[in-house]
């Protein structure tokens, strides 16, 4: 039988199967994951390149867990290793990004609507504690089952108040050890949530001339600098990008040309990988970078705006409080299993082929946590107060 016979039918069958499986994926999948990863609150106008923003955070800091749990095995002289020095300097600065846009959203919800002090606190509170409690249960339970030293006090009281404060939020901003690594960054945001909304909502800051409010602003900033420089034992330096967010929420930087707010990231980069600036410089230096990069997204002026809205980085973006929280756990499992053997440390091949690996399976872990807890309780849309009225 000639060759060509047996091919065609060969080839007619592949593409056959490809086309169904592209035909599957076209109209179960791809729906599935819009329906899921894509947030339509009626309460609030979608911010596009802010959802990529989010996505662009938690891969940064994804980078930083991942180069540094790399270099703890052990990683040979060569271009991994650089890679995994590099970014485990910078990644961690996915935080304040984070911090940019939270102070952007608080704030600018303060200022344009001015809720009860109570109910605003309330909403935060569920916006945070229902995927934190279940990360803190698990850790809690990896803490004791694997005997992790020097966290739990032996004591029963010492012991109930560890637990207290690490419920509490209170790591962070207190040199403590953290039952959930991660749990820091959520300290500085429940101190910025309340002084913000104290400070708002006490001095009716709303009615305040627009012009006086970024007056205010940038007196704080320039005082949270100079403490900064102080000397001042756990003083929170990392907190400074919140100030970034509200002078944006203010509309400081609509005059950002578009091609600062890629320069500047990399320009960032640089420095953080370098360290050529003082620690309080070199702060500022990555707060002003963010502000740039935040102010041309916000506008969606430029290339790297249009990049943001590259809609698996957004989808990623919406789940990112929960990648956020899980992902450590994910990276940490797997170098420790992998260190047991791999006793002569990662090879560069390993580094390479395992960070794509890795990086798919915290997104799975993730999205299991994001549908069961965080999008189901935490995200749950307000009912629509106008009648005969649908939001899209």
């Amino acid at each position: 039988m000639p060759i060509d016979t047996i091919r065609h039918p060969l080839l007619r069958m592949v593409r056959g199967r490809q086309e169904d499986w592209e035909d599957v994926i076209r109209k179960l999948v791809v729906p599935w994951l819009r329906r899921t990863f894509e947030l339509q609150d009626p309460r609030h106008a979608r911010l596009l390149p802010m959802e990529g923003l989010r996505g662009f955070a938690v891969t940064l800091v994804f980078l930083q867990h991942y180069t540094m749990q790399s270099q703890l095995i052990g990683l040979s002289a060569g271009p991994a290793s650089a890679v995994a020095a590099a970014f485990h300097s910078y990644g961690n600065l996915g935080v304040e990004l984070f911090f940019v846009l939270s102070g952007y959203l608080i704030y600018g919800a303060l200022i344009r609507k001015a809720p009860p002090f109570g109910s605003f606190m309330a909403r935060r509170i569920q916006r945070i504690y229902p995927a934190f409690l279940v990360v803190f249960a698990f850790a809690l339970a990896l803490t004791v089952l694997a005997r992790v030293p020097g966290k739990i006090p032996l004591d029963p009281w010492q012991a109930t108040a560890y637990l207290a404060a690490n419920l509490a939020l209170l790591p962070g901003l207190i040199p403590m050890v953290r039952i959930v690594d991660v749990a820091w960054s959520l300290s500085y945001e429940m101190f910025f949530y309340i002084v913000t909304a104290a400070l708002v909502l006490g001095t009716k800051l709303t009615n305040t001339p627009r012009g006086r409010r970024i007056a205010i602003l940038a007196l704080l900033a320039s005082a949270f600098v100079l403490a900064g420089s102080a000397d001042i034992p756990n003083f929170p330096m990392r907190m400074m990008p919140f100030f970034a967010g509200m002078l944006l929420a203010e509309g400081v930087g609509a005059r950002v040309p578009p091609w600062v707010g890629l320069a500047a990231p990399v320009a960032g980069f640089v420095v953080r990988t370098t360290h050529v600036l003082p620690v309080v410089a070199e702060e500022l230096f990555q707060t002003v970078a963010f502000f740039a990069l935040c102010a041309v997204c916000f506008r969606g002026a430029g290339r790297v705006s249009r990049w943001m809205t590259w809609t698996p980085l957004r989808w990623l973006g919406n789940m990112s409080y929960s990648y956020y929280l899980a992902h450590g756990f994910v990276v940490r499992i797997g170098m420790v299993a992998l260190a047991s053997v791999l006793p002569l440390g990662m090879p560069d091949w390993l580094f390479w082929a395992l960070m794509p690996i890795l990086y798919l399976a915290t997104l799975l872990v993730s999205s299991l946590l994001f549908v069961s807890v965080e999008k189901p309780v935490s995200l749950r849309p307000a009912a629509a107060k106008v009648p005969g009225v649908v939001a899209v």
